[in-house]
C-alpha cells in the first residue's frame, strides 16, 4: 500500500519536476558609439584618354615624341609626308597674290570709270575662290599634322617613321594621369549612404605608406540584377604621377558615427535566415525575439532593430532553453 501511494507520489509531480528553472547568463545591451565603414576594391582609370590615329592614308615624315613622356597640349606629335600639298599651297599662294594685285587695279580704273562692273565683279570673284582653294589646302595639310588633344603621357608608337599609317590605325594613345577616376562597385544596402561628393580614403597595397583623400563624382543609377551593386566614380589628384591606370586599389569610406545597441555574438541565433534574440520577462521566463543585426565588432554584435535598452538577453544557456522556459539568472 505505501509502495502504491509512493508511486502516484511521483507519476503526479513529475511534471513539476520538469519545469524546474534553467541557470542561463543575461545581461541588458550595450551602448556603443559606432561609425560604418566599408572597404571597397577599386581600379584606377586615367582622368581622359584618346587614341591617336590619323583621317588620311599617308605615310610618316617625323615623329615629335618619345614613347612614356609628358607632352603638352597642342603639342605637334606627328608629321606625314605633305610635299605634294605644300606644291599645291605655294602654287595657289602665287596666284591668290597676282589675283589680289589684280583686283587692287581694277579698283582703280573702275573709280575711274575706264573698266566696267562686270570685270570688277570678275576679279573679286576670282579672289575668293583662290582664298576658299587656300583655306582647304591649309586643312588638309593640317590633317597631315597630328596635336596632342590635351597634356598627357604617352605610350608606347606602334609606328615608325616612313611607315605607311591608314585611317583607324592607332599610332600611340596619351593618359591625363594628373587626375583618376576610380571605378568601383557598392553594394545596395549602401545606396543612401553614398552620394556625389561623399569623400574616402584610397590606399595602395603595393605602398602601405600611401594615402590620399578623394570624392564620389559619379554615381550609376542602375543597381546590377545579379550582383546587387551599383557603380561609383571617384577622382583624385595623383600627387607626383605615382599611380598608374589600371593599378587595383583599396577604398575606405567613414559614415557618420551613431549610438547602437550590442550584444554578444553567441546571443543571435539564425533560423531560416532571420536572426533572433532570447530575452528574459519581468516573469523570468523567456521570449523569443526577431531582430535586425548590422556590424560585429570584437566579439559583439549590432542590433539594428527589435531591442530595448532594459531588455534582458540570454548569451548563455541558449541551447538549454526555448521560448516559455522558466530561468534565473547567474
Amino acid at each position: 500500500m505505501n509502495f502504491f501511494f509512493l508511486f502516484l507520489l511521483i507519476f503526479f509531480y513529475q511534471p513539476s519536476f520538469s519545469q524546474q528553472p534553467i541557470t542561463v547568463g543575461a545581461k541588458k545591451p550595450l551602448v556603443k558609439t559606432v561609425s560604418d565603414k566599408l572597404d571597397l576594391p577599386a581600379k584606377l582609370l586615367a582622368n581622359e584618354t584618346v587614341q591617336i590615329t590619323t583621317v588620311v592614308s599617308e605615310k610618316i615624315k617625323k615623329i615629335h615624341f618619345k614613347e612614356g613622356t609628358f607632352v603638352k597640349k597642342n603639342q605637334l606629335l606627328i608629321e606625314l609626308v605633305d610635299e605634294q600639298e605644300q606644291a599645291i599651297k605655294r602654287q595657289v599662294s602665287a596666284e591668290l597674290e597676282e589675283a589680289e594685285l589684280n583686283l587692287e587695279r581694277a579698283d582703280k580704273l573702275f573709280s575711274k570709270g575706264n573698266i566696267s562692273q562686270t570685270v570688277l565683279d570678275n576679279r573679286k570673284m576670282l579672289t575668293k575662290r583662290l582664298k576658299a582653294r587656300l583655306d582647304e589646302i591649309d586643312a588638309t595639310i593640317n590633317d597631315l599634322r597630328i596635336s596632342a588633344p590635351f597634356s598627357g603621357i604617352t605610350s608606347v608608337r606602334n609606328f615608325s617613321q616612313g611607315s605607311l599609317i591608314k585611317p583607324g590605325e592607332i599610332i600611340t594613345t596619351i593618359y591625363d594621369v594628373s587626375k583618376l577616376k576610380i571605378q568601383a562597385k557598392v553594394p545596395e544596402v549602401f545606396v543612401n549612404k553614398i552620394s556625389t561628393n561623399t569623400n574616402f580614403l584610397l590606399t595602395n597595397p603595393i605602398d602601405e605608406k600611401f594615402k590620399t583623400e578623394g570624392i564620389v563624382s559619379i554615381i550609376d543609377p542602375l543597381i546590377d540584377d545579379e550582383t546587387r551593386t551599383f557603380k561609383i566614380i571617384g577622382l583624385i589628384d595623383n600627387k607626383k604621377l605615382k599611380l598608374k591606370p589600371g593599378l587595383m586599389v583599396s577604398l575606405r569610406f567613414d559614415f557618420e558615427k551613431r549610438e547602437s545597441f550590442f550584444v554578444r555574438e553567441n546571443a543571435v541565433f539564425n533560423q531560416d535566415n532571420i536572426s533572433y534574440l532570447y530575452l528574459v520577462d519581468s516573469k523570468d521566463e523567456i521570449k523569443k525575439k526577431q531582430v535586425k543585426v548590422g556590424s560585429r565588432i570584437d566579439g559583439f554584435i549590432e542590433i539594428l532593430d527589435g531591442l530595448n535598452s532594459f531588455d534582458l538577453v540570454v548569451f548563455e544557456g541558449i541551447n538549454k532553453i526555448k521560448e516559455g522556459s522558466k530561468v534565473i539568472i547567474q
